[in-house]
């Protein structure tokens, strides 16, 4: 089901501006890393956003919008829209994402709590249209495989979109045009410290998450989508590389880089930096 394929995410105030291999669009100065995709068997996500607004679209399609994007391939109905953030569901119900129109999750709805699955539990879903999972009423079925089984209860986020929650050492994605919002756990880019077999850490826009590693492609390797490439490099344009291709994080205090004619670049604008990760930096072409 839920398989993460990360296009490059447009961020706001990073020192970077990277985007996908095929979008040339990027000029110097743009704040932008790019966006991410997701795969139901083969979804799609464009821009992922953590603690902020995203877009999400599933299947074999992608786009560039701002925020996460989730494709998914199931043929949906029409049903009552909810507000995932009030969960405000009858009694033995509650809010998720859904495909209103076939691919991506694009609306929400109310569901039947199927199941007493708790945060953390192995679940299962029923795909993007029916949006039925065996969690509990907190939680939704996350990183299925392609027959809808053997994900993750993960928390929906709480507060608001404008202040979104998640407990310590997770970070709310907020994903297709807000009616996805996930608490995801958080990583370090340079340790690649995900627990979930699988997973890698990658940008998600406002911070690192955990999200499953769809290609198996190394450093100077030709990309698509972030989490196309090996855990610890990061998918950026041409613009930024000898080749568009994946590019490995680096700490600015070592400053090593193996792709000749790239530097070691800090990541962050001046103030900008996440706790723990002040030194981050990724190997690119010296502006």
């Amino acid at each position: 089901m839920k398989n993460l394929r990360l296009l490059p995410i447009l961020l706001t105030g990073l020192t970077l501006g990277l985007t996908a291999c095929g979008d040339k669009n990027a000029e110097d100065g743009d704040d932008t890393v790019g966006s991410t995709s997701t795969t139901e068997g083969e979804e799609g996500t464009d821009d992922t956003t953590t603690g902020g607004e995203s877009s999400t679209t599933a299947g074999e399609e992608s786009t560039a919008d701002e925020g996460t994007t989730f494709l998914m391939t199931d043929v949906p109905g029409t049903e009552e829209s909810c507000d995932p953030w009030a969960q405000d569901c009858a009694d033995g119900e509650k809010c998720v994402a859904y495909a209103s129109s076939g691919g991506g999750w694009d609306a929400n709805k109310c569901v039947p709590v199927m199941g007493e699955g708790q945060i953390g539990d192995s679940c299962s879903y029923a795909g993007a249209a029916e949006g039925t999972d065996d969690c509990g009423a907190d939680s939704w079925c996350w990183d299925t495989d392609e027959e809808g089984q053997n994900g993750t209860c993960i928390p929906f986020c709480s507060g608001s979109a404008d202040d979104p929650m998640c407990d310590a050492g997770s970070s709310c994605t907020i994903a297709n045009d807000g009616t996805i919002n996930v608490c995801l756990p958080t990583c370090d880019p340079l340790l690649q410290n995900c627990e979930s077999e699988g997973n890698s850490c990658y940008w998600d826009n406002s911070g690192f998450v955990c999200a499953t590693a769809t290609e198996d492609i190394p450093t100077n390797g030709e990309c698509g989508y972030i989490n196309d490439c090996v855990g610890g490099n990061l998918c950026v344009d041409a613009s930024y590389l000898p080749d568009c291709a994946g590019s490995a994080y680096c700490d600015t205090d070592d400053g090593e880089c193996t792709v000749d004619g790239t530097e070691c670049v800090a990541f962050w604008e001046e103030g900008e930096e996440i706790p723990g990760l002040e030194t981050l930096g990724v190997c690119i072409l010296p502006g």
